[in-house]
């Protein structure tokens, strides 16, 4: 049966002899996909090896790579159910070679296992202690891919070894993907140059401390769309409150408080003197229940927010075009000041600095409860 590749299978093809081979890509360029093609076919024709095929977290192993690779093995006519071990992690070919999965949370597979073949998926995610402890078990091949979301990775002094295949893909040479999603990876470049630069081009991101680098302003805040708000509890820092209207892949944001040393009563007060239905929902950060309470009894609709990470918040708003009212200009002020922190080498480190956050953190808030099923990266 005949399953279609792209120039990723063939690369491998004519460089299975080099001992580590690298593979740098966009979203959605087909490496992962060409990869473990190639290993299946690899593995029929040398019986009796065995490949390991890790990544760092066991649900992201079991959401990407697992379902492709059950994916080409239907369509090569080679799964077999009773032979897919799913608890143990583990499926063994006709010929006697085994494909087994790990995450590198489970130290003693990580440290305990030898194998002839290494794939790991979405690399950059390992640490450089990781690679190691894998790479030394491992006896002939490994291959890496990931897309280069970092910016200080163990992976690129391994790109400058000698005698490394190195390859790097874009979305562009895949031919099989449709025009939605196409459309949908060239919509960074209206959102965010940097998410464009990696996910867009295949190339490493480029150093830069600020959280957000793009944003326009509006004269008029529209009223279609759903809409949601979200409040960041404050005292000696802002009470911020913030609305988010949602219009396909863009938000619209108009601050309507942001105030400080405002007390509940205070903030009551001016949420029924403005022109809001207190019937729609008010998400509020679920640290503050006495506040929560207290406007629930003055009959304003306040539900605690079911908060996920800081980091979350922030990739759900750059998953958007961002419009801010040019009114709210606290809010316009944070999007400017928004910095990543830096360790004490001066390095940017994947963690933002909790300063000019609070009417950003209102945004996330009713971003995490818009019940928005978006899925933006799904083909990371």
């Amino acid at each position: 049966m005949k399953i279609q590749t792209t120039e990723i299978y063939e690369l491998l093809e004519d460089n299975k002899d080099k001992r580590l081979k690298l593979f740098q890509g966009s979203a959605r360029s087909g490496k992962t996909y060409n990869i473990l093609i190639w290993l299946v076919v690899y593995l029929l024709q040398n019986p009796n090896k065995t490949l390991s095929i890790v990544r760092k977290t066991l649900p992201a192993l079991k959401g990407s790579v697992l379902r492709d690779l059950k994916e080409i093995l239907e369509s090569l006519n080679l799964y077999t159910p009773s032979e897919w071990k799913k608890q143990e992690g583990y499926f063994t070919l006709p010929n006697g070679s085994v494909i087994e999965w790990f995450s590198t949370d489970e130290e003693q597979k990580l440290r305990g296992r030898k194998r002839e073949i290494l794939f790991i998926n979405e690399g950059n995610e390992l640490t450089r202690d990781d690679y190691v402890q894998l790479a030394i078990r491992t006896t002939e091949q490994i291959i890496i891919d990931y897309n280069p979301s970092d910016l200080y990775s163990y992976i690129y002094d391994l790109i400058e070894e000698e005698g490394v295949f190195f390859h790097k893909s874009t979305y562009k040479e895949n031919p099989f993907l449709t025009k939605e999603i196409i459309k949908e990876i060239e919509s960074l470049k209206d959102k965010d140059p940097n998410l464009w630069r990696v996910f867009g081009l295949g190339e490493r991101g480029v150093a830069t401390n600020s959280v957000f680098s793009v944003w326009n302003t509006i004269e008029d805040f529209p009223s279609e769309g759903r809409l949601y708000r979200g409040l960041d509890v404050g005292y000696s820092d802002p009470m911020a409150l913030t609305e988010v209207r949602i219009i396909d892949d863009c938000i619209y944001l108009r601050e309507l408080i942001y105030q400080t040393q405002m007390t509940t009563p205070d903030l009551i007060y001016k949420i029924q003197n403005m022109n809001i239905d207190p019937t729609d929902d008010l998400w509020v950060d679920s640290a503050a229940p006495q506040v929560i309470e207290e406007l629930k009894r003055a009959g304003i609709n306040a539900k605690p927010v079911k908060k996920h990470t800081i980091l979350h918040g922030i990739d759900m708003i750059k998953r958007h075009r961002v419009f801010i009212h040019k009114d709210s200009t606290n809010l316009l002020d944070e999007f400017q000041n928004y910095k990543w922190k830096q360790n004490k080498d001066g390095k940017i480190i994947d963690q933002p600095e909790d300063l000019n956050n609070h009417a950003i953190d209102s945004v996330r808030y009713a971003l995490e409860m818009s019940n928005k099923p978006k899925t933006t990266y799904s083909f990371l």
